[in-house]
């Protein structure tokens, strides 16, 4: 893979993906953009829209370093004014490829106003969008990262996507995803807290019975409704829908988890 210099994918971080920048500019980036994917995991959605405002601050002052000569950028805790109007300056760097100059000003800018103009902080009559909102954080985040590690790196954007969901399973070591397989790799772990582990991977999406059956591989359908799911169910620590199948983590299984499973090796 061009422009990783022959490192493989388990030593892929941020600091190698972005070596070239300031080390308080990656730092920042790193932690912003986990900000972002760790809150969405937990169900916490308004932080993950206040956080998507912060990654594209941090954005901008990338984007500053790499268009400036010298290469400067505005200093972390001086604040910057009008954000929606100063993303425009880059529009006129005709030296720089069109993603620099228009696509992620412009997903930047979107991001910033979802925090400034809905949800959080606001009361109103409307339905509560945090959660949608939140949704479309995470993955224009991960496009804006991917399509920096890019043109850093001269690799295509598939390649680039490859790398940033490798370093965000990172932060869920806990659990191997292999395609549509799942697998808890804590044996210790009990049959009930790798399901309710992987509830906690896959969440807010609901799970099917028969592929968490699968995932963790319990011997008998019936016996692991009757002796997993049902009680676990009952315990409110997740939802069954009997009609459909489909297993969902509850706010009660979340807190739970966070509380006594470590999600990492």
């Amino acid at each position: 893979m061009s422009g990783t210099g022959g490192v493989s994918r388990s030593q892929i971080t941020f600091s190698s993906l972005f070596s070239t920048l300031p080390p308080d500019l990656t730092s920042n980036l790193e932690t912003t953009y986990n900000q972002i994917i760790r809150n969405f995991h937990e169900g916490r959605f308004e932080p993950s829209e206040l956080n998507g405002a912060k990654f594209c601050e941090t954005v901008y002052r990338l984007l500053e370093w790499h268009t400036s000569s010298p290469q400067t950028y505005t200093p972390f805790g001086k604040s910057i004014r009008d954000f929606g109007v100063s993303t425009r300056k880059f529009e006129s760097l005709s030296a720089f490829p069109d993603t620099i100059r228009f696509h992620i000003p412009k997903l930047m800018c979107a991001l910033y106003d979802l925090r400034n103009k809905r949800g959080v902080g606001h009361m109103g009559g409307e339905i509560n969008p945090n959660h949608m909102d939140s949704a479309l954080v995470v993955q224009v985040s991960k496009w804006i990262l991917a399509d920096l590690v890019r043109i850093f790196h001269q690799l295509t954007l598939q390649e680039a996507q490859d790398l940033v969901e490798g370093i965000v399973a990172k932060e869920y070591s806990l659990i191997w995803k292999n395609g549509a397989k799942r697998r808890v790799l804590n044996c210790g772990l009990t049959y009930n807290q790798q399901v309710l582990a992987l509830l906690y991977s896959e969440y807010p999406k609901p799970v099917l019975e028969k592929d968490l059956l699968a995932w963790v591989e319990y011997s008998n359908s019936t016996l692991f409704r009757n002796r997993i799911v049902l009680p676990l169910h009952k315990e409110r620590l997740l939802e069954y829908d009997g009609d459909s199948k489909e297993i969902l983590l509850s706010p009660k299984g979340i807190k739970f988890v966070e509380e006594n499973i470590d999600l990492r090796l």
